[in-house]
């Protein structure tokens, strides 16, 4: 069966029928290996901010 796409227009607000999964990611490139790396590299290094953090505040308020 083929599906109707239903034309909605000046509204202002998204709704599940205005808004499709397959229309957001058909214009997407490809997701490097590199990319990959960068974001979790980023995880990482602000997970070991966070617990350097909460390492140093509580001795800095004590001392």
């Amino acid at each position: 069966m083929a599906e109707e796409k239903k034309e909605i227009s000046g509204t202002g607000s998204l709704t599940g029928e205005a808004l499709e999964a397959e229309d957001v990611l058909a214009g997407a490139e490809e997701w490097s290996s590199t990319e990959t790396w960068l974001v979790v590299g980023s995880f990482i290094a602000a997970i070991i901010a966070l617990v350097i953090g909460m390492i140093l505040v509580p001795t800095s308020i004590l001392h």
